[in-house]
C-alpha cells in the first residue's frame, strides 16, 4: 500500500503517494512539489510547512529536508558531488533532477547517507 503525503488549502487537494515524490523546492513563499513523472505543482506553503505536513502524515518516510530550500525523497538519490556543490536524482529510467546545494549541506548530508548504510551492515 502506497502512502502518501496530502497537502490542502482552500479548494486545492494535492495527494502525492511519497514513492513518486522526487523532491519540493521553495520558492519564497511558495514550494514547488515534482514527482517522478516529471510534473510540478506550485503550493502555497512554504518549505517549513510541507515539512510538518510530512512529519505529521508519515511515521517512516525516505523524505529529508536539505538546508534551506530542498525536500528531497533520499530513494531517488543518484549521485552526491560536492565540489560541483550537485545533488542528482533519478530513477535510472525516465527521470533525472539535478538540483544545487551548497558544499557544506551536500557534505553533511553524504556523511549522513555512508553512516546509515554502515549502521545497516
Amino acid at each position: 500500500m502506497n502512502k502518501y503525503i496530502i497537502i490542502s488549502k482552500g479548494p486545492e487537494l494535492l495527494r502525492v503517494p511519497t514513492d513518486c515524490l522526487m523532491y519540493v523546492e521553495a520558492q519564497g513563499n511558495y514550494s514547488n512539489v515534482v514527482t517522478q513523472d516529471g510534473k510540478q505543482h506550485l503550493v502555497s506553503f512554504q518549505l517549513g510547512a510541507i515539512e510538518d505536513l510530512i512529519a505529521e502524515q508519515l511515521e517512516e518516510t525516505p523524505l529529508v529536508r536539505l538546508g534551506r530550500s530542498l525536500i528531497i525523497n533520499t530513494d531517488f538519490i543518484y549521485l552526491i558531488d560536492e565540489t560541483r556543490q550537485q545533488l542528482v536524482l533519478s530513477d535510472c529510467r525516465n527521470s533525472y533532477h539535478a538540483l544545487k546545494a551548497s558544499k557544506e549541506v551536500l557534505s553533511k548530508f553524504k556523511d549522513y547517507m555512508l553512516y546509515q548504510l554502515n549502521r545497516k551492515s
